[in-house]
This record gives structure tokens, C-alpha cells and sequence, in this order.
């Protein structure tokens, strides 16, 4: 393809391939020390490409301002200073007056608009009348300025910007040998990239360039062998915490924190911490409060299961506000899902994957989200309210559920179906018991399946199995139900003797409760 758009999540990579791609083909650079001992120094018609193309490289990695305005001048210094960095070639070119004003005036950040939307256009041929060679465009990060306009209020403006600017230097330009994007999402239906029939997007749905982004199997254990790192234990610990993406078909590590565990041999988060993630919050903590189906799905994937989903690798931004299934897609494209098992709906005939969260570290991100929501920022309340349960005392911690509900949760974050809605919160409630508890949800166990338990590591320590009724009359039907399917038998039958047996009934934010 002549255009390629290479969507992937942050830190994995995309920056470094665009950089390689400018040092390896760019005609004013001397590359050949970087690349004479690597694998592609075997080929000799690469090797014969290399620095042989003029190429225009620009990153709108940092385009991450509050304002429009603000937004938008760092775009034109941008533009400014690659017209600066090609002046000394391309003046000796310029054959009109008009010409030479508008290049000025783009170096001096004095052009109106419209000059600065068909500015890589122009240079583009003026490129290609001096070398006489077709130009190479790499353009990384391309919707970082998107997704600021979205959370800081001027999309429609940026849209626009980037649409003229885009558009007119990647379609129909006989001038390019090749234009490369690498941006998180792609935003078509947008018309960003209006009329460009000659774009192929490789999202991590696609299978070609798929291990070229983060690390492969292979070449983690080659890097855990160059670290001396033979533990059977800490690899799998590391698969657990920092593997478990699939790009297209190769399962795929997070090159980030694998580089950071290898530096501090420490297992925590380093990706999830690496950079704001307030539009992921954000979105879920708005639909945690208004849809109950979503809440539902969340609640699955924290139990460790997957949910089907309809992906679309063309989903835009705005579309958020009506089109509910649009969130699963950003999702999955900025990281925080993989999707697996792509299958057809017999019903629908649509596409569907499964979509499950990739591991341990981001497991945590979303358990953390949730508990912030939950605790209003105020943490050390769950703590309160779980501490009864390490106890034993089942009478404490319904009592301080109900006071919780009442005093912290308001009716719109309890919205919707009572069932789904406490089960949601009581997962988020205990999530951070984690280091202590296994949290398990709707799996089978004696007659059939239970809403929570809550194993202990330790079998000495109190574990709880947690049915929920919606409805403060069947509260007896959720105690019995524990009994009568025998729900605590996978317990007994481990070892474990301290099994607390606990009923719910809600509605709203009425609670009864029964325990034993």
C-alpha cells in the first residue's frame, strides 16, 4: 500500500519503528554505521534503499493542550521548523514570488491557514523536484491532537486542521513514495482521511506487521536468558503480570514494563503509570453510574472472564455518545483488552471476538477504577468496610454495607439492575483484598453457581461465599440458595473449615441481610 496506518497502544513501539524507518531511508542522513550489523544489513536490496529517499518526518506526540488556540500554534511551530530544516534546499527552487512569500511566511509562523493545511503537500514536490526521487512522509502519533480536542473541547476544530492537512498531502500525490501514520485509534468516519483510496490501516487486528510492536515470546526469553533470569516461578509471574496481548495473530508482551521489570526486578505497574489514562477513567466511571450492561461486563472481565464483542477498527471518537459498543474498541486499541477467538454471530452475522483483560497489570488498573469510583477517592472506607469479613464477623460487615450504600453511594451510581449492580460493587469492594483473596464470580460449585466468593490464600483465614436477590424480600432465598446448592462444597473440599454464608437482598439502596 502506498499509505500505511499503523495503529497500536502507547509504548509499544511506534515511535522507535518510525524513527528507525527516518534513519534508515532518509537522503540527508549516513545511517550505515546503525545498521551494518543487523539483519537487514544481509539484504542487499535494502541495503542498496538505504539513505536514498528524501524524507519528511513530523511528530504530534506532544499536542496535548487545554485550548484550541494553544493546540494550534504548536502545530504550525511544528510545520515551521521542518520548512526551517529544508530551507536551505528547496529556496534555490521556488520559482515564483508567491512561492518564496508563502515558504517565508510558513518558517515565520505568519501563513494564513489554508498554507499551512497544503504546507506538506507543497514541500512534498518541492522535495521531489530537487532529488528528483519521491518522497517518504512519516507521520507518528497523528491523533494525539485528536484526542485532546475530544477531552478538552475543541474537536471539530482539530478535525478540520487535520483533515486539510492529511488529506491534501496523502491523497493523489504522485510526489510520495510511501506516506507511514502510526496514531492509537484510526479516525475515519471523520473524513480525515476523506477520498484516500490508496489507505491500508494494520491495527492490532491485522496480522501483518503484528510482532513488530512489543516484544515476542521468543524475544522475551532470549532477554530473560541474557539477564540470567531462570526461575520458573518469576517467568511465569511475568507472563501473568506483563503478557497476554495478541496483535493479529502473535501473542505479544508489553515492551515497556518488561524493559522496566529487567531494570528493577520489581513486579508492579510501570505501562499503566506511564502517562494519563483520564479518557479511559473517565469513560468508565460515566458509564459505570448510567448503564447497567456495562457495569455487567466490567464486572466480568474483573472476574476474569471474557465478554463477546463487535470490534471496529474504523470507530470514531464522537461517535462515544451514541454508539455504546464504540467504548470495547477503544479499549482494545489503547491496551487495556485483547481480543481472541474471532468468530461469526449466527444470529446477527456479525464479526465478534472475545474480549478479555490481558493481564495482571492492567487487571489492576481496572479494579483501581472501579474502587476509586466506588470510594469517592476516599479508599480507606472500603478498607473499613472489608476489614470485618478477615474477621469473621458477617454481622459487621453487613451492618457496614448498608451504612456504606446509604451514606457513600448515590441512587444514580446503584441505578439499574439491583442484582448486577451490587454484585459490580461488592467485586469492586474487594477487590483490593487481592494479595490475600482469590475473588471469584458466578463460577460452579456444589448444585450449580454462585454470585461471589471470597477464597482465602490461607485456609485459616475466613473465606465467604455471597449470594444477592434483587429483592429485599428474597433475602431468605439467597441464604437458602447457598445452602441448598451446596455452594460452600468446593471450599470443603480443599480444606477450608471458616466459611461464612451471607444473603442479600436489595433494591435501591435497601439492603437485608442474612448470614451465618
Amino acid at each position: 500500500s502506498k499509505i500505511s496506518l499503523i495503529t497500536r497502544p502507547r509504548r509499544f513501539g511506534k515511535t522507535l519503528n518510525i524513527s528507525m524507518l527516518r534513519y534508515f531511508f532518509d537522503n540527508r542522513l549516513s545511517s550505515l554505521e546503525l545498521f551494518k550489523d543487523l539483519k537487514v544489513s544481509e539484504n542487499t536490496i535494502l541495503m542498496d534503499k538505504i539513505n536514498s529517499y528524501p524524507t519528511i518526518y513530523i511528530s504530534f506526540k506532544d499536542i496535548t493542550d487545554n485550548t484550541w488556540e494553544v493546540a494550534e500554534l504548536k502545530v504550525k511551530n511544528l510545520l515551521s521548523k521542518i520548512y526551517n530544516d529544508f530551507s536551505d534546499d528547496v529556496y534555490p527552487v521556488l520559482k515564483s514570488d508567491i512561492e518564496k512569500k508563502t515558504y517565508s511566511e510558513i518558517v515565520n509562523k505568519t501563513a494564513n491557514i489554508a498554507d499551512f493545511q497544503d504546507s506538506l503537500k507543497n514541500l512534498s514536490e518541492y522535495l521531489f523536484k530537487i532529488y528528483n526521487t519521491p518522497v517518504l512522509l512519516l507521520i507518528d502519533e497523528y491523533d494525539v491532537p485528536i484526542q485532546s480536542g475530544w477531552s478538552n473541547g475543541y474537536y471539530n476544530e482539530v478535525i478540520d486542521f487535520m483533515r486539510g492537512l492529511l488529506s491534501g498531502v496523502l491523497k493523489d500525490n504522485s510526489y510520495l513514495f510511501k506516506g507511514i501514520l502510526t496514531g492509537i485509534y484510526r479516525v475515519a468516519k471523520e473524513s480525515i482521511f476523506s477520498g484516500l483510496n490508496n489507505l491500508k490501516v494494520f491495527s492490532p487486528l491485522s496480522k501483518k506487521y503484528s510482532e513488530y510492536f512489543g516484544f515476542t515470546e521468543n524475544e522475551v526469553e532470549d532477554m530473560l536468558e541474557y539477564f540470567n533470569i531462570e526461575s520458573k516461578e518469576m517467568k511465569e509471574n511475568i507472563k501473568t503480570w506483563y503478557n497476554g496481548y495478541i496483535f493479529g495473530e502473535s501473542i505479544i508482551y508489553n515492551p515497556w514494563s518488561i524493559i522496566n521489570f529487567l531494570e528493577d526486578k520489581i513486579f508492579k505497574p510501570y505501562w499503566i503509570n506511564t502517562s494519563s489514562n483520564n479518557l479511559i477513567i473517565d469513560l468508565i466511571q460515566n458509564r459505570l453510574k448510567t448503564d447497567s450492561y456495562f457495569r455487567y461486563d466490567i464486572e466480568t472481565l474483573i472476574a476474569g472472564d471474557s465478554i463477546e464483542k463487535n470490534l471496529d477498527d474504523t470507530s470514531a471518537l464522537r461517535e462515544l455518545t451514541y454508539n455504546k459498543d464504540v467504548i470495547w474498541s477503544l479499549f482494545l486499541f489503547s491496551g487495556y483488552l485483547k481480543a481472541e477467538n474471532h468468530h461469526e454471530d449466527p444470529k446477527t452475522e456479525e464479526i465478534k471476538y472475545d474480549c478479555l483483560i490481558p493481564n495482571n497489570e492492567v487487571m489492576r488498573f481496572y479494579r483501581n477504577t472501579v474502587i476509586n469510583w466506588l470510594a469517592k477517592g476516599n479508599n480507606s472506607a472500603l478498607q473499613d468496610l472489608t476489614s470485618p469479613l478477615l474477621e469473621g464477623k458477617a454481622e459487621v460487615f453487613c451492618e457496614n454495607l448498608k451504612n456504606y450504600v446509604r451514606d457513600t453511594l448515590s441512587y444514580y451510581d446503584i441505578k439499574g439492575e439491583p442484582e448486577n449492580t451490587y454484585h459490580l460493587i461488592l467485586l469492586g469492594i474487594f477487590a483490593h483484598l487481592s494479595p490475600a483473596y482469590w475473588v471469584k464470580s458466578n463460577r460452579e460449585s456444589g448444585k450449580g453457581r454462585y454470585d461471589i466468593c471470597l477464597k482465602a490464600k490461607d485456609k485459616n483465614d475466613f473465606s465467604a461465599i455471597i449470594e444477592i436477590k434483587s429483592s429485599v424480600q428474597k433475602v431468605e432465598d439467597a441464604y437458602d440458595q447457598i445452602v441448598e446448592k451446596e455452594y460452600e462444597q468446593e471450599l470443603i473440599s480443599e480444606g477450608y473449615t471458616r466459611i461464612m454464608k451471607i444473603g442479600l437482598g436489595v433494591d435501591g439502596k435497601n439492603i437485608k441481610t442474612v448470614f451465618y
